[in-house]
């Protein structure tokens, strides 16, 4: 996925949007509880403090063998190359039982499909299940509309999709969490997990990011630890006779001989988080001398922005990014109009799908890059989760049950019928499978499956994207260089939740960096942006985060 528009941090203040009226008057009411205020002072477990909380962790042993095989620790996904001739089925029983409607929440970032009764994908699935799921599916783009309203009102469905991305947004989410979903300790934790066995094969580090305020709540949805890569229109690359740079240097080179605006082609269509990156700029904090030190602080992220200016000002950057950084830098790519740009991995499957029909359209992933020749890069290591869905508290201890189950079900691994169904729908009805052994989508198909499903549960890591020929082997081979240059941060492994006011104050920061890069304030002026942000949050953050450091023998 790319990059996500940033929000300030909001409380939900849920009497208040509970008594206003729906329409126009409850979003003018959110609208006036959107200032920032003083959240939570956060949290921090270690899994092994949470060990009573968490599934003991099983693998599953009835999957599909993986043609390239994965790393234990998640760093690389295991690789399929063709689908299996005969998927074998995870599930033996329905998991729906008590003849109720189970009601959810969820994403999408593609158009809503039809509903129920019209869709027989819908239909079809849950007739699989044994029950209905009733979808109210709402706009990815802006899903923390959508996540405020409902958790100011109280009125959660029974299974609700949030992503990690949306939740560090919201100063008091752990407090509303907590009123509002069921802790699935009771249910999940130690061997009790062994009754939804595809839910206790999800990494224990996965399960302890889904403890909000010391209670199990979320069901993960596990996810590589890559937040960033940079791409390059290999197409052009090749017709220029380029290769891919390995180090800044090469690359500002390389930028300068592929662009030229008189051809409509610039060498960046967006560029930030690769140059900090291989400046070897922290995940978030390092250790210097003994102490805690945030990015921001860093030498390497002056340098990162310092070298950014460089770019922008030669006019290596599209001016669509230039004017607007939340600009759609996929149709740059796609059209030819940049060569590079930043994403991250799971943009690449996306990307030589929607461009399968450009002529000689080629995306390839470049090894991460080094400050200067010889360097090292530093790769950030994003948490072992990124989403999460939550069962609504007030539910009947079988009603919990059943959704648990349903989520199991839904957690169905690569080359289980499970997952053919919820992916692609039903065979020679939404896909077919076409000479190569590759699932097809049919006319029905590409109009009626959406992957709601998906979104109720988590799932083991896979990639399994064979028709895009070379990329499984591509992706495999990147991720295992990369995993190399993985940033060893000193809170690996620790359940953080970090302070409201730094999350509040980050955003500002981030806007502050981007506008040095377009000329909006000098680069000398960083400095004193690092010097005020100390005094409001960086001081008393980094006391936070020597309290958990030391506190989990980190320092």
């Amino acid at each position: 996925m790319g990059d996500n528009p940033s929000r300030p941090s909001l409380r939900l203040h849920r009497r208040s949007l509970f008594q206003a009226g729906a329409g126009a008057a409850a979003a003018a009411s959110l609208a006036g509880c959107a200032a920032l205020d003083e959240g939570p002072e956060g949290t921090a477990a270690g899994s092994d403090e949470l060990a009573d909380l968490l599934p003991t962790y099983t693998p599953y042993e009835g999957g599909v063998e993986a043609d390239l095989p994965g790393a234990p620790d998640g760093t690389v996904s295991p690789g399929y190359l063709s689908r299996p001739e005969s998927p074998v089925q995870a599930v033996a029983e329905a998991p729906m039982t008590t003849g109720e409607e189970i009601t959810a929440i969820t994403p999408l970032w593609n158009p809503a499909p039809p509903g129920l009764p019209a869709n027989s994908y819908f239909t079809s699935v849950n007739e699989a299940l044994g029950g209905t799921v009733v979808f109210n599916i709402a706009d990815g783009n802006n899903y923390l509309d959508k996540i405020t309203t409902t958790l100011a009102g109280g009125d959660v469905p029974d299974m609700f999709q949030i992503p990690g991305w949306e939740i560090i947004k919201l100063s008091d989410f752990t407090e509303a969490a907590n009123e509002l979903f069921a802790d699935l300790s009771p249910y999940l934790a130690g061997d009790k997990a062994a009754d939804y066995p595809l839910l206790a094969s999800y990494p224990t580090a996965a399960w302890a990011m889904g403890v909000f305020g010391g209670t199990l709540l979320g069901i993960p949805w596990e996810r590589a630890p890559y937040t960033n890569t940079l791409f390059a229109r290999q197409d052009i690359l090749d017709s220029l006779g380029l290769e891919h740079p390995t180090d800044l240097e090469e690359l500002l080179a390389i930028a300068e001989e592929v662009n030229d605006p008189s051809a409509n082609r610039w060498a960046f269509a967006s560029l930030d988080q690769t140059v900090q990156e291989a400046m070897g700029v922290p995940t978030l904090w390092a250790v210097q001398d003994g102490k805690l030190v945030h990015k921001f602080e860093t030498e390497a992220f002056a340098a990162a922005i310092e070298f950014t200016r460089q770019v922008f000002d030669k006019g290596l950057v599209h001016p669509d990014y230039v004017a607007d950084r939340l600009t759609n830098t996929k149709e740059i790519i796609g059209s030819g109009q940049a060569v590079f740009y930043e994403d991250g991995l799971g943009a690449w499957h996306e990307m030589l799908g929607t461009y399968r029909d450009v002529a000689g359209f080629d995306l390839q992933a470049v090894n991460p890059m080094a400050r200067e020749a010889g360097g090292t890069p530093t790769i950030w290591r994003d948490d072992p989760a990124g989403m999460f869905t939550f069962i609504r508290k007030d539910l009947s201890e079988e009603r919990i049950k059943e959704c648990l189950r349903v989520a199991n079900w839904c957690s169905a691994p690569f080359g289980t019928r499970e997952w053919d169904l919820v992916w692609d729908g039903v065979q020679d009805v939404h896909f077919t499978v076409d000479a190569d052994g590759v699932p097809q989508r049919t006319e029905l198909g590409q109009t009626e499956v959406a992957n709601t499903y998906l979104f109720l549960s988590g799932r083991a890591n896979a990639n399994f994207k064979f028709q895009y020929p070379g990329l499984v082997e591509a992706q495999h081979a990147w991720e295992t260089g990369a995993a190399a240059f993985l940033d060893d941060h000193p809170f690996q492994g620790l359940r953080v939740e970090m302070p409201s006011d730094l999350a509040a104050e980050n955003e500002p920061m981030t806007d502050a960096h981007h506008e040095i890069y377009r000329g909006q304030r000098e680069v000398a002026e960083w400095t004193t942006l690092v010097d005020d942000w100390r005094a409001k949050v960086g001081d008393s953050a980094r006391e936070y985060y020597t309290g958990v450091a030391e506190d989990n023998d980190r320092l």
